[in-house]
């Protein structure tokens, strides 16, 4: 029978045990969310036991659905919109005015060997002037020929995919951790709250009833509860709602909604939608292709139209196969001038893209159930694991707690 000690020492140590195990058990449930970002454990006959961290175990079903909420939040035609072509033109022009006299001396040889240098210094200086002209006409023409088709150059959900999956885990890893940062400590916190609550009605039942299996059976109670609980009040309720007319209360994740924007526009700047990666998108694979496609287009109809002049200059005919040679050099000419403006056209689309502002405005207009799913995601899909993790910590402690009791009664 339970003494007036013992009952003493369970009325005190049994809270702060339970406690102990709802912070305890919260906290191995975080951490199991995110570690380890390799499998640990062993594969007899294919069979896997052991452990790998929630997110990076599905990173690509994760990136897949952040990728997938892109389009609610940004669209290529927005960012496009923001471009000015003049503005894009003027990027190119210092360059492209320094390497215009030796593009047109090339492009005489080519056509007819000796003919520029026997022209007078005035007549050179006017063709050149006039390439330059028609030139950045062309260059204007082919940045707004771009922008109507940026919805075919800027595929943002896969670019999104692509930074998050794969060998990137550790940046979706770090994305999580960053924006639900506070919502992931609550839960720790509500688990060592909670538990303290019911620690004193497990300490109450156990001083009735005298069983020292109560013990892990509420312990895994506990486990199961405060993770359940925790959960929900991140993200429930959606408004701000007020119960038995005494508390007000809206879940962390909602009435965090202007903050969480502003981090997820910020991230979403500095390491995922940066002019450098937006570049690598539209320079690279079938966007590339297309670009020089549109480039080919538009220098081969001027080309094609100078074809009278050209052929007065040089007095001799031009032939097809010189004129293909005469467009694919130029382009070339152009394409190898992008690498070596790179830092200005950078400069320029930081600074009038705005990405992170534009994120951040989005979001904190964005509808909170559509909002919520910026971070539940990684909740949802094995939140059950992460409540079943609870209840069995949960319930390992409260047996070393049950035989602690049954050693000092």
């Amino acid at each position: 029978m339970i003494t007036a000690t013992n009952l003493a020492v369970v009325l005190v140590a049994v809270p702060l045990v339970t406690a102990f195990i709802g912070y305890i058990t919260n906290w191995a449930a975080v951490r199991m969310i995110f570690s380890p970002e390799e499998f640990v454990g062993v594969a007899p006959f294919g069979v896997k036991i052991g452990w790998q961290g929630v997110l990076p175990s599905k990173a690509d079903t994760f990136a897949a659905d952040v990728a997938g909420n892109v389009g609610a939040v940004l669209s290529p035609a927005e960012l496009a919109e923001r471009l000015d072509p003049a503005e894009m033109e003027a990027l190119f022009a210092d360059r492209l005015d320094t390497e215009l006299p030796v593009i047109v001396r090339d492009v005489a040889e080519m056509l007819a060997p000796g003919t520029w240098d026997q022209m007078a210094p005035d007549a050179q200086q006017m063709v050149i002037a006039q390439i330059k002209t028609e030139g950045r006409q062309v260059a204007q023409e082919i940045f707004d020929d771009l922008q109507g088709i940026s919805h075919e150059l800027l595929d943002l959900e896969q670019l999104v995919f692509d930074l998050l999956s794969g060998p990137n885990v550790k940046r979706l890893v770090r994305l999580f951790q960053e924006i639900g940062g506070k919502e992931l400590k609550a839960i720790v916190r509500f688990g060592g709250w909670f538990g303290f609550v019911i620690g004193c009605f497990q300490a109450l039942s156990f001083s009735i009833f005298d069983q020292w299996w109560l013990m892990p059976l509420v312990g895994g109670i506990v486990g199961l509860g405060t993770n359940w609980l925790a959960l929900q009040m991140i993200f429930r309720p959606i408004e701000p709602k007020r119960y038995a007319g005494l508390v007000t209360y809206q879940g962390m994740f909602p009435s965090r909604q202007d903050e969480i924007a502003q981090d997820y526009g910020r991230i979403t700047a500095r390491e995922i939608l940066t002019p450098a990666n937006l570049l690598r998108l539209v320079t690279e694979g079938e966007a590339g292709t297309r670009i020089a496609q549109v480039v080919l287009t538009k220098v081969s109809e001027r080309v094609d139209a100078a074809r009278p002049m050209v052929e007065m200059l040089t007095q001799t005919e031009v032939t097809d196969a010189q004129l293909a040679s005469v467009k694919m050099m130029v382009v070339g000419r152009v394409t190898e001038s992008v690498p070596e403006i790179q830092p200005e056209i950078e400069a320029y689309l930081e600074k009038q893209l705005q990405v992170g502002e534009l994120v951040e405005s989005k979001l904190r207009a964005m509808p909170k159930l559509e909002f919520e799913r910026l971070l539940r995601g990684i909740f949802e899909q094995d939140e059950w694991i992460l409540i079943a993790i609870g209840g069995a910590l949960g319930a390992g402690v409260g047996l070393l707690q049950g035989l602690a009791v049954l050693s000092v009664g």
